[in-house]
C-alpha cells in the first residue's frame, strides 16, 4: 500500500515570499518519481511507478490535469521538458529501458513522436541538450 502522501505534490509557487504550500492530488496510482515545470511554468509533468506521465495546466487558481500519457511498461523515473524553441516536447525515461518523446500539437493533443528502445536495462535519468 502506497501512502497517499507519495501520490501528492506539495510546493511553493514563489520561493521569494512566505506563500502557503500548494498541494496537488495527481491521481497517480503509485509513487511519483519526477515532477517538472515547463520553461514558462505553465505546465507541470509528473512521472510515476504506475507507468504513466500526467500533464497539468498551471494557473493562479490551481492545477488542471489535461493529459495522461502512456507507453512505458515500467516505472517512469524522470520527465524533462525541451526548450520551447523546439516546440512543446516532453521526454520520459523508464525502468523498461525506453525513452519516449511526446509532442503537444495542437494544444492538449499529445503524440508519442519517438521511442528510443536500445537500452538493455533501466534508463534512470534524462535531460535535453541546450
Amino acid at each position: 500500500q502506497i501512502p497517499p502522501a507519495a501520490k501528492t505534490l506539495e510546493f511553493r509557487r514563489n520561493m521569494a515570499g512566505p506563500l502557503p504550500i500548494m498541494s496537488i492530488d495527481t491521481q497517480h496510482e503509485d509513487m511519483i518519481h519526477s515532477a517538472e515545470m515547463c520553461y514558462y511554468a505553465r505546465k507541470l509533468a509528473t512521472g510515476s511507478s504506475d507507468r504513466k506521465v500526467k500533464i497539468f495546466e498551471v494557473s493562479d487558481s490551481g492545477f488542471t490535469q489535461t493529459a495522461e500519457l502512456t507507453g512505458h511498461d515500467g516505472p517512469v523515473w524522470q520527465v524533462a521538458w525541451a526548450h520551447p524553441k523546439f516546440g512543446v516536447l516532453l521526454a520520459s525515461c523508464s525502468y523498461d529501458g525506453r525513452v519516449n518523446i511526446f509532442r503537444e500539437s495542437p494544444p492538449s493533443q499529445w503524440t508519442n513522436v519517438h521511442t528510443h528502445s536500445f537500452h538493455a536495462a533501466s534508463v534512470n535519468a534524462i535531460a535535453w541538450a541546450p
